[in-house]
């Protein structure tokens, strides 16, 4: 079984680690590449917003927010958890769904 088609399935804590460098190191994971390696994470979205979006603590908690970069699904959850996977996208997209 290759990278491409497992998901990779990290968990950080965003007191050590903001959620855009997370999502760049398991997207680095996924790909089988180095961290510089990755495109451009600011080109699928706002990484500050990514940041401070997580960093509302419980409020977070809830927090999924999911797109597609460098040909990966990719979804950080509020509790730290950054999943990628193979995507079937050709185009960048985002969601963004939080519990009530």
């Amino acid at each position: 079984m290759n990278g491409e088609s497992a998901s990779t399935i990290r968990r950080y804590d965003w007191a050590d680690v903001s959620p855009s460098v997370a999502v760049v190191e398991t997207l680095s994971v996924a790909m089988g590449v180095d961290a510089i390696d990755v495109p451009t994470l600011n080109d699928a979205l706002d990484t500050d917003a990514l940041d401070a979006i997580c960093a509302n603590g419980a409020q977070a908690i809830e927090l999924t927010l999911s797109f597609v970069h460098a040909g990966h699904d990719v979804t950080v959850l509020g509790d730290g958890t950054v999943i990628v996977g193979p995507s079937d996208e050709h185009a960048p997209s985002a969601n963004l769904s939080a519990g009530e």
